[in-house]
């Protein structure tokens, strides 16, 4: 990932590690240096956690212009480790420094506590460290999912905002630290500007949101339905392999927290959308609910495929490998360019009856287009056999598909000589 958009990826990293905390530090060692020079190191340790917890929220709030610079999944990735780091500091922070205050203890107590409890649930529920490298860990997650469904981890993961205000108490109740007045009002723009920021974007308005109705969603295979969306804003300016958040706030029975899905139909034409969704989690299992003229609301787009194509040599083969019902985005992607690069498109599928695309792909066969459609996961001898010394060495291999499998692909596929930097997903489990 760092290899991928190193410049990008390094300023977003040293503003959140080094810049945005620095203010606060520095006002307040400048303030305190001759009052508690021997517990400076464990005071900044608390503000570095605190600025980095805040950094987290924004990052929450999904901003377009970070995700075209380093992509959902490096934000993502940047978003967990910050919070995990933050913990690790904070810890650092409350056990070595002494204090008297039973409030301040408390208050700081309780708030890390908070955080380590959503950080254990989260690694589990929240995120695929686990469950996309460890097949117990995603058996245990599916069986505890009829309990924990994907709404309620949200909501237990946004306690972490009630952490937070814990420690924005503990500060304002610390003595010897609310007296400094330039400090304390630093503190707290830093602590208004984001909160105020994540509750504008997710309680009053999201310039990114396009509001949009269904004119038809119907089975196209016995798991997998299409949903057809006539938008009503036409710049919403999707490229071909972009993904939305959905979300349904006026269907009766169905969650109204967003969702992400992927394109299926190149971007011809900016007023449709169609996605193409596999009916397997608590969410999807109830899109029977959704009818024709419904308002569907779209966050985004989403996505770097297309940039990362666009930025690199028409000469470069593009691979593209699809795993089940995410070879929608390559669809988008193998109609987008089919003309202007040699394209090789790689589907494994469960068995012929979610072959939904195959006509699909194969009016697109030419010279300069290949495709290939066959049961089940992809091998090594296979990869050997269906891939040109050519392809492995110079082409760009878009994988998508169930994180498990993408992992598993990518690392084959590095063992067969494809370079690391040529292996492009966008999971967003990480």
């Amino acid at each position: 990932m760092l290899k991928k958009y190193p410049i990008a990826l390094y300023v977003t990293w040293s503003v959140a590690l080094i810049l945005f905390p620095m203010p606060l530090i520095l006002l307040l060692n400048t303030s305190m240096a001759h009052s508690a020079i021997d517990q400076l190191i464990l005071i900044d340790a608390g503000i570095v956690a605190y600025s980095w917890w805040l950094f987290e929220v924004y990052l929450s709030t999904r901003s377009l212009w970070l995700d075209r610079l380093i992509g959902l999944p490096a934000l993502y990735f940047v978003h967990s480790t910050l919070g995990l780091g933050a913990l690790l500091v904070g810890f650092i922070h409350w056990y070595y420094l002494v204090s008297m205050g039973q409030l301040i203890v408390l208050t700081g107590r309780t708030a890390w506590f908070m955080v380590l409890g959503i950080a254990l649930y989260s690694v589990l529920f929240m995120s695929g460290w686990l469950v996309d490298r460890f097949k117990i860990a995603a058996q245990l997650k599916n069986t505890l999912q009829h309990f924990f469904k994907h709404q309620l981890s949200l909501w237990i993961h946004r306690l972490n905002l009630v952490a937070i205000f814990l420690i924005w108490i503990h500060v304002h109740i610390i003595g010897r630290v609310n007296i400094y007045p330039l400090f304390m009002f630093t503190f707290d723009t830093y602590s208004f500007v984001i909160f105020g920021l994540y509750l504008w974007q997710k309680l009053v308005e999201n310039k990114h949101v396009t509001v949009g109705e269904v004119i038809d969603i119907h089975s196209i295979s016995p798991t997998v339905v299409q949903l057809n969306i006539q938008l009503e804003r036409s710049k919403t300016n999707f490229q071909a392999g972009n993904f939305f958040f959905l979300s349904f706030k006026n269907v009766k029975g169905l969650s109204v927290e967003a969702h992400p899905f992927s394109i299926s139909n190149a971007p011809i034409d900016q007023h449709t959308a169609i996605f193409t969704i596999r009916q397997l989690g608590d969410f999807t299992k109830k899109l029977d609910l959704v009818n024709k003229g419904d308002k569907v609301f779209l966050e985004g787009p989403f996505g770097r495929f297309a940039s990362i194509i666009e930025a690199s040599s028409s000469d470069s083969p593009l691979i593209l490998i699809g795993m089940g019902t995410d070879i929608a985005s390559l669809l988008s992607i193998a109609q987008k360019y089919h003309h202007s690069h040699t394209i090789k498109v790689i589907w494994t599928t469960k068995n012929e009856s979610e072959r939904y695309y195959h006509q699909d792909f194969e009016a697109l066969v030419t010279g300069n287009f290949d495709y290939v459609v066959q049961n089940h996961r992809l091998n090594r001898a296979q990869v050997k056999e269906m891939l040109t010394v050519e392809e492995l060495q110079t082409g760009q291999f878009f994988i998508v598909g169930p994180a498990f499998g993408v992992i598993g692909l990518k690392k084959m596929l590095s063992a067969a000589g494809v370079n690391k930097n040529n292996l492009i997903d966008e999971r967003l489990t990480m």
